[in-house]
């Protein structure tokens, strides 16, 4: 069994990989700014390192004695995330002081979780910053696993809370297409990387859907009494301006969704768990 350091612990895709990496028997320490959030969220972890990925002086040594990293490090792309931070400072310069240390601990495996068709649509600071990053670990000497899903379920929570508030809208036609995968999945997709050879494994779900259908199972299983709404695709676009001078941060969110919803984002069809079973209403809490 390996020794895993694992970044990125306390989103929804980290502790999914934090659980299934674990129940394989593999020693897993966890790096995490907020020691006492980690302890709720992290039951079972077997170490808890504290330090701050954007701190490289926090981070010397991290890696020694650790054969290998995962990287479920990101900048959150949900419109209530109103940090400070920037995708460039998280998702690309975070991931650099890392494999920094990795390299120099003489880790032998970074798997890192990317974005799919990052490299198609470098225009976007979101993807740019991840294919950047991706580029840097090919080019580091390290066996590297990139992992690039084309959207996580639970990336579509904040969706569940609108609807329930009867908010949620379909902005366009609706009709381009991905193939959401769950966090789980995606978690036993990264866990099959261990120890395997360096590879780009793009991982979706097993069901293909609209982002107009997304909206609809969301909201009548969350609350079938209430309508998804529509707007028209100019008036998402016409905001950008304005949020481009107001918040940067937001802007680059806001055209991470505008350019989304205008392509197919469709990934092999590799994880098992549906939108409908994932977002039952046993299973939310919001």
């Amino acid at each position: 069994m390996e020794k895993i350091l694992l970044f990125g612990a306390t989103g929804h895709a980290g502790r999914a990989i934090a659980r299934e990496l674990q129940g394989r028997g593999h020693h897993v320490t966890a790096v995490v700014r907020d020691e006492q959030k980690a302890k709720r969220l992290l039951w079972g972890m077997e170490k808890l390192i504290v330090a701050e990925v954007t701190s490289p002086v926090s981070l010397k040594g991290i890696c020694d004695g650790y054969s290998v990293v995962v990287s479920a490090l990101g900048k959150s792309v949900s419109p209530n995330d109103w940090s400070s931070p920037t995708f460039e400072q998280v998702d690309f310069q975070g991931n650099m002081n890392v494999l920094t240390e990795a390299k120099e601990s003489g880790v032998r495996q970074f798997v890192y979780l990317s974005a799919f068709a990052a490299e198609q649509m470098r225009h976007l600071t979101y993807f740019r910053v991840h294919d950047d990053f991706s580029n840097e670990l090919r080019n580091s000497g390290l066996q590297y696993n990139i992992i690039q899903p084309p959207a996580i379920m639970s990336s579509f929570l904040d969706l569940a809370k609108m609807a329930q508030r009867g908010w949620l809208t379909t902005i366009g036609t609706g009709d381009c297409r991905t193939n959401p995968i769950s966090e789980y999945d995606l978690a036993k997709v990264c866990a099959d990387t261990i120890g395997q050879p360096s590879a780009v494994v793009p991982a979706g779900g097993k069901h293909i859907y609209t982002r107009h259908e997304i909206n609809q199972i969301i909201q009548k299983l969350v609350a079938p009494n209430k309508k998804v709404k529509r707007i028209p695709g100019w008036a998402l676009q016409a905001a950008l301006p304005f949020w481009k001078m107001l918040n940067r941060n937001m802007y680059h969110k806001l055209a991470f969704f505008d350019e989304v919803i205008r392509h197919d984002l469709l990934a092999p069809q590799i994880g098992e768990i549906s939108l409908e079973a994932y977002f039952m209403p046993d299973k939310l809490n919001v």
